[in-house]
């Protein structure tokens, strides 16, 4: 009986060593540019009706019917993008991390 007992606590305390030996290790996945874009355009449209505490505020209505091709991508940074929208009265710049998460979105670009 104490040999199972024993046998019994030895691979109980190998599998649990193994378990926190093989942890998930894996990087974070990475979106591409053009889910950046997409994720900016997603964005435009929300702070046309509501303010999401970023520092330009709500959205008025000129930027409802913004185009795909009013959107890119202006530059990839260490662990962002920033994709610029632009309609006819001014520029807005995103900064997407790579997780999708929108960080910043400001009228100008620093």
């Amino acid at each position: 009986m104490k040999k199972r007992l024993t046998v019994l606590t030895l691979c109980a305390v190998l599998n649990v060593g193994n378990a926190y030996a093989h942890g998930d290790h894996d990087e974070p996945a990475v979106i591409s540019p053009q889910a950046a874009i997409s994720i900016a355009n997603k964005t435009v449209q929300q702070l046309t009706f509501k303010e999401l505490g970023f520092a330009v505020g709500k959205l008025d209505a000129s930027w409802k019917s913004l185009a795909a091709q009013d959107l890119s991508v202006v530059s990839i940074e260490d662990s962002f993008y920033v994709v610029s929208a632009k309609n006819s009265e001014s520029t807005l710049y995103f900064k997407v991390a790579f997780d999708g998460q929108v960080m910043d979105v400001t009228h100008t670009n620093e």
